[in-house]
């Protein structure tokens, strides 16, 4: 079996990079965030392809859980939405069913992504908060518009960036 290491070194950092945005890249507003952690997720899945985005995600969200809150009964499903979107998006660009030059429906793509993974993150908080007993439906899905609302935003910016980041990216690999 052979092991590419420039692979592995290149996940590690995009890995790192989650754990850091997920730290400082992030607002917490009660039960609203406002976060740029998943970036490094879409930059990996789009370079690397389905299964390191995948990864990037899993072992990403699985450190920032660790380091959030220790190992607790719902902490493997709160690395779910980030290991789909690494999934999901990796898969959609390695079979070309969406190019980052295609402006319009790389747009869309990223925008459904964002909203995915934010559908994804409110059931599982849902989840944990019926599993620990604080389950509110008022709390937690109160604010969905607002959260949709900055889901598109981070999906904007995303939009953006994204191309300009994977273009460098790609210079430099």
């Amino acid at each position: 079996m052979k092991v590419n290491v420039k692979l592995i070194v290149r996940g590690a950092l995009y890995v790192a990079l989650f754990v850091i945005l997920s730290i400082y890249g992030t607002i917490n507003l009660q039960n609203l965030k406002i976060t740029v952690q998943n970036f490094p997720i879409y930059v990996a899945a789009i370079t690397l392809g389905a299964i390191p985005g995948a990864l990037v995600g899993f072992t990403g969200m699985f450190v920032n859980q660790l380091l959030t809150y220790g190992f607790t009964a719902t902490t493997l499903f709160w690395v779910l939405p980030q290991t789909i979107l690494g999934a999901v998006c990796g898969y959609i660009f390695e079979k070309n069913l969406v190019k980052i030059n295609d402006t319009q429906k790389f747009f869309v793509c990223i925008l459904v992504l964002q909203l995915m993974v934010t559908i994804l993150n409110t059931l599982i908080y849902a989840l944990d908060a019926f599993i620990y007993g604080y389950f509110n439906y008022l709390i937690i899905f109160g604010p969905i518009v607002i959260k949709i609302m900055i889901s598109i935003l981070t999906g904007i910016v995303f939009s953006i960036l994204l191309p300009i980041v994977v273009k460098i990216e790609k210079k430099i690999h």
